[in-house]
């Protein structure tokens, strides 16, 4: 893709679990107004649709719910439509993610139960099902398929099945995974996945779509607690007129069909998967030569972002190596609360193997220049 080094030349990389650094061709998409009915909308807004939709093996069963906002509004959304008021909610997390979809749950006031595992430590089917058994007043299910606080995948196909077998419908939060990881509607059968245009899309932030079944779109008519996350209703009005109820963001739809003209020229999610896999081999294999060790074991990590943990030395400090880092062109995030004393490097966005290459001896050179010699145990 040759668009992959087409960037604007004083912004820095940005290697972060989104919003990600976007191609010249995906902005330049976005420099033209049209109003929200005009045939253009109507056939961006339908190729999106279409697109994600393909994307899952979700023709026939499923549909897309674009709204504007972000993953978390999308989430919001999901809860808030497909749980209802006699229903309740199971909650696993292992991480900032799943935290937030027990803070939504509890800010809406949907019927919940949550249990945690080990921010390094993916859940079992064996959990589910015990959570399951123990409560038999929960309806349905929600799970993050990949949480970015840390860069665990949870084992989604395990979970469905047991989802599948003890008759609760499934809940994806999907935002970082999904375009590069297949979610497939027809094997997993979930009722919702929610994904995000700003990261494994390569789109720009500010919307979020949600891949709903059907049949269970149209059980939750009346549902929603609120007006603009009313996915039935957006759903309804889209079928109807090809457009938003409200104002869409007509800039960002424009970005978004572009982005996913690149994801089909590059080969789709098996092509866009392998390149985030080769950066992100690259990233751990050269910070483990450094002597960086990482939070997760390569078993249960995603190649969507990697967590190290801090050196040990006293010359050390996550504010110099962030410095350091953007001085020299590359954006990195720091730890959650669910890993304290880490740091994240992401590989999603216009990032190749060779970009990697360049930040670890960016990353070498900062810290030289802070003095950090004493890197831990690199076992």
């Amino acid at each position: 893709m040759d668009e992959m080094t087409d960037r604007v030349e004083d912004e820095p990389l940005m290697l972060t679990p989104g919003p990600a650094t976007l191609s010249m061709r995906v902005k330049r998409a976005m420099l033209h107004d049209y109003a929200s009915s005009e045939e253009k909308m109507l056939a961006t807004i339908a190729f999106c649709r279409k697109y994600l939709l393909d994307l899952c093996n979700g023709q026939g069963t499923h549909t897309v719910v674009p709204i504007v906002g972000s993953g978390t509004s999308g989430t919001e959304a999901t809860i808030g439509s497909f749980v209802p008021e006699n229903g309740k909610l199971l909650i696993h997390t292992n991480g900032v993610y799943g935290d937030r979809l027990i803070e939504v749950a509890r800010k809406i006031r949907t019927p919940y139960a949550s249990f945690r595992t080990a921010p390094y430590t993916p859940p079992t089917a064996q959990q589910f099902e015990d959570a399951l058994t123990a409560d038999p007043a929960i309806t349905h299910v929600m799970v993050v398929h990949c949480e970015t606080s840390t860069g665990i995948f949870n084992p989604i196909e395990a979970i469905a099945e047991v989802c599948r077998r003890m008759g609760k419908s499934l809940l994806i939060d999907a935002v970082a995974s999904f375009g590069a990881f297949e979610l497939d509607a027809k094997k997993l059968a979930y009722d919702a996945v929610v994904c995000s245009a700003n990261k494994g899309l390569q789109a720009p932030p500010g919307l979020a779509f949600i891949v709903a079944k059907k049949a269970a779109l149209e059980e939750a008519k009346g549902n929603a607690h609120s007006l603009t996350l009313d996915l039935w209703d957006q759903n309804q009005h889209l079928d109807r007129t090809g457009m938003f109820r409200f104002t869409p963001a007509t800039h960002l739809l424009l970005g978004m069909a572009e982005a996913l003209r690149e994801h089909a020229e590059e080969g789709g999610l098996p092509a866009r998967q392998e390149r985030f896999r080769r950066s992100w081999r690259r990233l751990v294999d050269g910070m483990r030569q450094m002597g960086f060790r990482t939070l997760l074991e390569d078993d249960v990590a995603s190649p969507i972002v990697a967590t190290f943990h801090d050196p040990p030395d006293p010359n050390y400090s996550f504010k110099k190596l962030y410095d350091g880092m953007k001085q020299r062109g590359f954006i990195i995030f720091p730890g959650r609360l669910a890993a304290a004393n880490t740091f994240r490097i992401a590989c999603i966005g216009v990032v190749t193997e060779h970009d990697i290459g360049r930040a670890l001896d960016a990353l070498a050179d900062t810290l030289r220049e802070m003095g950090v010699t004493q890197m831990g145990r690199t076992d």
